[in-house]
This record gives structure tokens, C-alpha cells and sequence, in this order.
């Protein structure tokens, strides 16, 4: 499974995602849905990341938490 599958399988919203893994993702950093959903970390409803944008995909290499797969 790569890093954006399994960011796309966690349903986080961009906040909870860098609280949670320890990255510094921008709000242009990264693709999300068009509808608004529910985070399932936090619980609000916000807008859920999708995946990394292709040149972004460096930024998650600082993640252990997020696996060695890339």
C-alpha cells in the first residue's frame, strides 16, 4: 500500500493529519474531496484529504508512523 492510499484510507482532514503523523502539510499541498465529510479522527466535519499532490510527496518521507512503502 503506498503513503497515499493509506492517507486516503484514514479519512483525516488535513489538520489531523499533521498532528497525528508529524508533517507540514499546506492547504495546497494536498487534493481533497469536493463534499465536506467526517473526519474520523477529530469528528468534525471538514474537508477530507484525498491524496498528496504528486510533487508534494516528498514531505511525507519525514513520517515514520506513515510506513516505509512509498
Amino acid at each position: 500500500m503506498t503513503r497515499n492510499e493509506r492517507i486516503h484510507a484514514l479519512g483525516y482532514c488535513r489538520s489531523c493529519l499533521n498532528e497525528t503523523y508529524g508533517l507540514k502539510l499546506k492547504q495546497e499541498d494536498v487534493l481533497v474531496y469536493e463534499f465536506l465529510g467526517q473526519c474520523m479522527k477529530c469528528g468534525n466535519t471538514r474537508h477530507i484529504v484525498h491524496r498528496v499532490k504528486k510533487y508534494k510527496t516528498w514531505k511525507l518521507m519525514s513520517s515514520r508512523k506513515l510506513g516505509h512503502e512509498c
